[in-house]
C-alpha cells in the first residue's frame, strides 16, 4: 500500500484489521463504533454556515440532521452546536428567548427532531448556554429598564436579573432615560446578568430543565465562564459548582464543557474544582500552541518535547476530562495558522490532536481545510461549509456572516464533494485519525507512559503508550518533516494497527514483529498493540 494512497475499499480493510485488534465493533460499512462515554470526539457547527436546506441562503437545523450520517462516518459520535436559541445578532450569543430555536435555523421540533435522529446513531448532541450576560433586547432586560426609569429605582419581576448602579464603573453603560448603569463586560448590546440573584439562579435552572428534559440534548457548552464574575475566580468556580450540581441533578449523566480561554494549562486546571467534566484546552491551541510549537522545524529535540507536552497534560489535567481542540469559532483555522499550502502540517496537526486524551472538538470545515482571511474578524472564522464545487444551491449558506463578501479566493482547498474521492486528502486523513482513536480506546482514556529510552535511537522520534482496562497501546510519532527514521523495539508481542501518514512521501509505515524494527516516515504516526 503506497503511503496515504488509501482508496476506499483500502480504509474499510484498515478498519477491518482495526476491529479485529482491539475487539471493537463495527458496523456493515465498516465503520469503527467508540466506546459508549463521555470521551467523545465533538465536530462543532455554526448552523447558520453549515447546510442550507429551504433555499433562504442560511443554514438551518434540518440541514445538520441531512449530514448527520456525514458526521458520523468521519468519526464523531458528539455535536456541539453553537447558539441556536433566539437572539440579537448573526451568532445568537445575545439570547432573547431562552426558551425557543431562533426561526432562522427552524423550530423547536427540527430541533427535537435532530436530537431523536442524532441519539439514534449514538451521537450525543451539547447546546451553547450562554447565562453570563443576555441580550438588551431580552424581555427581561427591557422590563427591567422600564421600570428603573419609571420608578427611579430597580424592581419589579426582573430587577434583580440584571446588575445596576448609580455610579459609572468600568464595563458599565447608562440606562437610557435614567441616571442609573447597567452592567456589560462585553458590549453594551449584551447586559451582563446577576448570577448573584436567586431568581437568575432558578431561572437558569428552568433552562437547564427545558433542554435536558424536554428537548433531550445531552449538555451544555458554558460560554465565557472566567467572566461570571469579573475579576474573581472564585466567585466563577462557585457559580460553575452550581450548574453543575444543579445539571447533573436534572440528567446525571450530561456533559458539561466550559470555556476558559486562558494561556497556560494551570490556569485552565483551577477550573476543573467546580466539578464540570471539561474546559478547553486553549494552550493547546491556535498558532501559538503547544501542538504548534510542537511542530516547528527548528526543535532540536522534537520527540522529547512532544513527550514533555504529553506528561505535562498527563500531570496538570489530573482530574475530569481533557477538551483538546485546534480551532474554534473565535480563533484562526488550522490553515491558516500553519499556511494553506502546507497540507502536511494540516494533517499532522490533526494527526497529534487525536492522540490527546479525553474529548476532543473539532471546528466544522477544518477537515477539508477550510482557512479564515481578511483582517482576521469572527465573520471571516464562520463562512460558509464548502459541500460542493457546483452552484449556491447545492446546499451552500450564501447569505454570509453580517454580508461579508466571499469568493472562491476564501476557499484553498476542494470541496467535501471531491476530497471525499481523493485518498490523499485532509478529510480522508481526519477520517482515518479518528477511526484509529475510536479503534483504541486506550488514546482518550488510558494512563499515559513516555518510553524516554528510545530518544537515543532518533530525537525526531516519540513512542508513548497509554493502558486502560488493562489493554495498552503503543504510539509512535516521527515528528521529522523530511526524513524517515528507522527504530528498533523491545516491547514484546505487538502489531501494527493502524498508521497516519500526512507527507506527500511514497514512504509507509512497517513493522517486524518479530524483530521490533520499525519504519517511520516522514510525519507519520504508527500504533501498535
Amino acid at each position: 500500500m503506497k503511503r496515504n494512497r488509501l482508496s476506499v475499499s483500502l480504509v474499510l480493510a484498515l478498519l477491518a484489521m482495526m476491529f479485529a485488534l482491539a475487539s471493537c465493533a463495527t458496523t456493515s460499512n465498516g465503520y469503527v463504533e467508540p466506546v459508549d462515554d463521555e470521551y467523545r470526539n465533538f465536530y462543532e457547527i455554526f448552523v447558520w454556515s453549515f447546510l442550507d436546506t429551504d433555499n433562504d441562503g442560511i443554514g438551518d437545523l434540518n440541514g445538520v440532521t441531512e449530514k448527520l450520517p456525514y458526521i458520523k462516518e468521519n468519526g464523531f459520535n458528539g455535536i456541539w452546536l453553537m447558539p441556536i436559541t433566539v437572539g440579537t445578532s448573526y451568532h445568537k450569543y445575545d439570547v432573547e428567548n431562552y426558551y425557543d430555536v431562533d426561526p432562522q435555523f427552524g423550530t423547536l421540533e427540527d430541533m427535537r427532531n435532530l436530537v431523536a435522529k442524532a441519539h439514534a446513531l449514538d451521537i450525543d448532541i451539547i447546546i451553547d448556554l450562554v447565562v453570563n450576560h443576555s441580550s438588551s433586547d431580552n424581555p427581561w432586560f427591557k422590563e427591567a429598564c422600564a421600570y428603573l426609569v419609571e420608578h427611579g429605582q430597580p424592581g419589579g419581576q426582573y430587577g434583580d436579573y440584571y446588575n445596576f448602579s448609580q455610579s459609572q464603573k468600568q464595563g458599565y453603560q447608562r440606562v437610557p432615560s435614567s441616571a442609573w448603569y447597567y452592567e456589560c463586560q462585553f458590549t453594551g448590546t449584551m447586559p451582563d446578568l446577576n448570577l448573584d440573584s436567586q431568581a437568575v439562579r432558578d431561572e437558569v435552572k428552568s433552562i437547564m430543565e427545558f433542554w435536558l428534559n424536554d428537548v433531550g440534548v445531552d449538555g451544555f457548552r458554558l460560554d465565557a465562564v472566567t467572566s461570571f464574575y469579573t475579576n474573581s475566580t472564585s466567585k466563577s468556580i462557585e457559580f460553575l459548582s452550581y450548574l453543575n450540581d444543579t445539571a447533573k441533578a436534572i440528567k446525571p449523566d450530561c456533559y458539561i464543557v466550559g470555556e476558559a480561554w486562558l494561556g497556560n494549562n494551570k490556569a485552565v486546571r483551577e477550573y476543573y474544582a467546580s466539578g464540570i467534566d471539561s474546559f478547553f484546552c486553549f494552550p493547546l491551541a491556535t498558532g501559538t500552541g503547544l501542538v504548534a510549537d510542537a511542530l516547528k522545524d527548528i526543535r532540536s529535540t522534537p520527540g522529547e518535547n512532544l513527550g514533555n507536552l504529553m506528561l505535562e497534560l498527563e500531570a496538570t489535567y489530573d482530574t475530569g476530562i481533557l477538551a483538546p481542540f485546534l480551532s474554534n469559532h473565535d480563533t484562526s483555522r488550522i490553515a491558516s495558522f500553519t499556511g494553506r499550502s502546507q497540507t502536511d502540517k494540516i494533517k499532522m496537526s490533526q494527526g497529534l490532536l487525536s492522540l490527546m486524551s479525553g474529548s476532543l472538538f473539532v471546528y466544522y470545515g477544518e477537515e477539508i481545510g477550510m482557512i479564515s482571511t481578511a483582517d482576521g474578524a469572527d465573520t471571516y472564522k464562520r463562512i460558509a461549509m464548502k459541500w460542493s464545487d457546483k452552484s449556491v444551491y447545492e446546499g451552500w449558506c450564501y447569505t454570509t456572516p453580517q454580508g461579508i463578501a466571499v469568493t472562491k479566493d476564501n476557499y484553498y482547498y476542494p470541496s467535501v464533494e471531491t476530497q471525499e474521492l481523493d485518498p490523499d486528502s485532509i478529510l480522508n486523513y481526519y477520517k482515518a485519525s479518528l477511526a484509529i482513536r475510536n479503534a483504541n480506546p486506550e488514546i482518550a482514556r488510558g494512563e499515559l507512559a513516555v518510553l524516554e529510552q528510545y530518544y537515543e535511537q532518533s530525537k525526531y522520534v516519540c513512542i508513548m503508550q497509554r493502558t486502560y482496562e488493562g489493554e495498552t497501546v503503543t504510539i509512535a510519532v516521527n515528528l521529522d518533516r523530511e526524513w524517515a527514521h528507522d527504530m528498533s523495539l523491545d516491547l514484546g508481542e505487538i502489531k501494527l494497527c493502524g498508521q497516519l501518514c500526512a507527507s506527500d512521501s511514497e514512504d509507509t509505515v512497517t513493522f517486524n514483529a518479530k524483530t521490533g524494527d520499525l519504519h517511520l516516515p516522514p510525519y507519520s504516526i504508527a500504533v501498535l498493540r
